[in-house]
């Protein structure tokens, strides 16, 4: 079977030990096509209107293999989980015919724990994006049911299977998971939420607070997303994940919104 991919080449957006220097980045493979439909997606080009190209199970491993070559530090899976069988798959060739740096599940975390139980042993890193606390938003904002509980599901067995994250003697991501969580303007309360649900799993994780929404799309039903965070409302997130006791992650600045828009109809879209 297919898998359908918008974009892969080495990819500096993610977080300091995913990515190394500059001479290195992430493997970044960008699939087609999301179980989620979120009304903000920066992603919506490939995720929603598909743009991308068919490649066999085959050709993917190749892939992997080809961003080893040119130094990628890990094999960076953005938006994963439909293709999971076939990445499987690929990955399981790609490490026979000599891949050595880190597997990474970059997703949005809605998948059945079974899911990410099938792919133990061929992930080395998960970077899960916990979205929403309330069912009611994800139902609202990404057009699914039952997302808080899923999530947490998904990162319970992410944790079980390689542990909290941590890094190699260079400062380099080798194991473990990463939450990230995107602050979006007036669901102040749903971040929150979701960092107590997060401190009840292990305040020892380390999370991604990301500052980097951004209005995008058609939001005239959403007028609440048409502007970016203002400083208060980061401000009390980012408190609110101190007081917590977390201290393990990263912040995100302010100025990180117009540096992760990318245009998947370039051929190099995050430049």
């Amino acid at each position: 079977m297919k898998i359908k991919i918008g974009w892969h080449g080495k990819h500096f957006g993610e977080e300091p030990p995913l990515v190394g220097t500059k001479n290195q980045g992430a493997g970044g493979i960008f699939f087609s096509n999301c179980n989620l439909h979120c009304v903000f997606c920066q992603n919506k080009q490939i995720s929603q209107d598909r743009i991308g190209k068919e490649y066999s199970v085959e050709e993917l491993a190749k892939i992997m293999l080809n961003l080893q070559n040119q130094g990628a530090i890990n094999v960076d899976l953005v938006t994963p989980t439909i293709w999971w069988r076939q990445i499987k798959e690929a990955v399981e060739i790609a490490k026979a015919q000599g891949l050595i740096i880190p597997v990474m599940w970059n997703s949005n975390a809605f998948e059945p724990k079974q899911l990410i139980h099938n792919m133990n042993g061929a992930v080395d890193i998960f970077v899960p994006d916990f979205k929403y606390s309330d069912d009611e938003i994800g139902y609202k904002y990404s057009g699914i049911k039952n997302y808080s509980t899923a999530a947490q599901n998904a990162i319970r067995e992410m944790l079980w299977q390689v542990g909290n994250f941590k890094i190699d003697k260079n400062g380099l991501g080798e194991r473990g998971v990463i939450v990230r969580h995107l602050v979006l303007p007036n669901n102040v309360e749903n971040s929150l939420k979701v960092l107590d649900i997060l401190a009840s799993i292990d305040v020892r994780l380390h999370i991604s607070l990301m500052r980097q929404y951004a209005p995008l799309n058609d939001l005239k039903k959403y007028p609440e997303l048409t502007r970016e965070v203002n400083e208060e409302e980061w401000q009390v997130v980012y408190n609110h994940m101190l007081n917590l006791g977390f201290s393990n992650g990263w912040a995100q600045d302010k100025d990180s919104t117009s540096v992760m828009i990318p245009d998947f109809t370039k051929a190099q879209p995050f430049e």
